[in-house]
């Protein structure tokens, strides 16, 4: 749950800043009334712990078949279609639905020409559960001046390859009442809770016109899905006609809906595999987009949310991004209503390495994690290394650093509620060090298919009550 204070309308509010990067805390008790908008400040990291020891073994998801992967989704742009939500029980808390994990951008994923001062953005994606309320969290937790946002208008998106939305949608965001908000350097906002039927697997568009920005952006730079910059204001456009376009989502890092007691949710938390480099723009084909339609089809798991706080080029210690040692609270522990974590973490620190001695590193880091998860009370199911043989990252070493790795988190010792063994999934049948070729993109990174299969790949039972 995430730390707030709340901002009276005097506007007088306190922040206390924190070292990890990603969502704002929201309040720790909902109530049916309305929620008013939160500012939140970076929280205080908290001491590591050492992983507690146990004896009893740990469920292994063993590997299905894979020689027939599911079709990669073809580039079409139907329009999705709108149904009628089924009645659900009284909504009592806050659950997330979409997340993403924050970092700053480099010089090739920076907002188009003209820039987003004073001009219009409208960010698409994808949610996983539905709910009749909904809230939107904004960061500028690595900005170093204010952020100013002039109006953030929501709506229906035909779909993941186009700026159109559904007109009759349209809904307008406020914060503490107000239509504009200004967002202090190292903090995050919340608006309003909104009245807004969000379907299950909805396509939400949220257009965002902007005063001034800070210097030092604040963003997700591998949205995988298209997001629409026209110069100017046009919230209310059907259309984005001759916007320049860009694969980053900027500022918006929470999307929470307001839903029944069941209703959980399960955050992916890894590296660029989960972040899913190479997939089809728009296609929502990443492993934990997969999970996420699984679980709608699935009765018992049709109320689990999905959210994904991959980060391409992260490590456990480094890498691009804050260390994920050092983002997981916020990444995972700080969102509403996360009952699940799935960690596949450690091909970079391992890749990276220069001697046998990462193992140790690299468990010892997977270690502080399932123990801080354990704490909140969240599942954590250990995703085991997959090969990389004929990548650049490849020598004897590594491979020998990789399968002690393994070893460990299939192991009782690990603490892992279950282990999700994406290793014997992807890996050749007889040459194990290597991932299949039907299923590789650059021997590194699973291709359409590996993520399909990945994502097919997970017992649902995992996430049943």
């Amino acid at each position: 749950m995430k730390k707030t204070l709340k901002l009276l309308t005097s506007a007088l509010f306190a922040a206390a800043l924190f070292g990890m990067a990603g969502c704002g805390n929201k309040a720790a008790e909902v109530t049916p009334t309305p929620t008013p908008w939160v500012v939140t400040a970076t929280p205080t990291p908290k001491p590591t712990a050492t992983t507690k020891p146990t004896n009893t073994p740990r469920p292994t998801h063993t590997p299905k078949p894979t020689n027939t992967p599911t079709p990669t989704p073809t580039n079409t742009a139907t329009p999705t279609p709108r149904v009628t939500a089924t009645p659900a029980p009284e909504a009592v808390k806050w659950v997330g639905t979409w997340a993403s994990a924050q970092l700053t951008p480099g010089s090739d994923t920076m907002p188009p020409e003209p820039g987003l001062a004073n001009n219009t953005y409208r960010q698409i994606l994808r949610v996983s559960i539905g709910g009749k309320k909904i809230r939107i969290t904004f960061s500028n937790i690595f900005g170093e001046s204010d952020l100013e946002i002039k109006s953030v208008h929501i709506a229906t998106a035909m779909n993941a390859r186009s700026s159109k939305i559904y007109p009759e949608t349209d809904k307008t965001l406020t914060f503490g009442g107000k239509e504009s908000v200004t967002v202090p350097a190292g903090q995050t906002v919340t608006c309003d809770e909104t009245d807004f039927d969000l379907l299950s697997l909805d396509f939400l568009s949220v257009t965002t016109q902007f005063g001034q920005v800070p210097n030092t952006i604040t963003s997700h730079t591998a949205s995988r899905s298209d997001n629409y910059l026209l110069e100017g204001s046009h919230l209310t456009d059907e259309v984005f006609t001759n916007a320049k376009t860009k694969t980053s989502w900027y500022f918006l890092s929470d999307v929470d809906v307001y839903t029944h007691d069941e209703s959980r949710a399960v955050v992916c938390f890894g590296d660029s595999i989960t972040d899913g480099y190479g997939v089809i723009t728009g296609s929502y084909n990443r492993w934990s987009d997969v999970l996420a339609e699984r679980l709608q089809a699935n009765k018992g798991t049709e109320t689990v949310g999905v959210l994904n706080s991959g980060i391409g080029g992260n490590s456990i210690y480094g890498g691009n991004g804050q260390p994920a040692k050092d983002r997981f609270e916020r990444d995972v522990l700080m969102h509403d209503g996360v009952e699940y974590v799935i960690i596949l973490m450690g091909v970079n620190d391992i890749g990276y390495a220069w001697s046998e001695g990462t193992a140790k590193d690299v468990i010892n880091g997977l270690s502080n994690m399932v123990k801080a998860a354990h704490d909140k009370g969240i599942k954590v199911y250990g995703g085991t290394i997959t090969p990389f043989r004929k990548h650049s990252y490849y020598t004897a070493v590594h491979e020998k650093i990789r399968q002690e790795v393994n070893a460990w988190i299939r192991s009782a010792e690990a603490g892992f509620d279950a282990v999700i063994d994406f290793d014997a999934l992807l890996r050749d049948e007889v040459n194990t060090d290597t991932m299949k070729e039907n299923l590789k993109n650059d021997y590194l990174h699973p291709n359409n298919d590996g993520y399909r299969a990945m994502g097919a790949y997970i017992d649902l039972t995992l996430f049943e009550k």
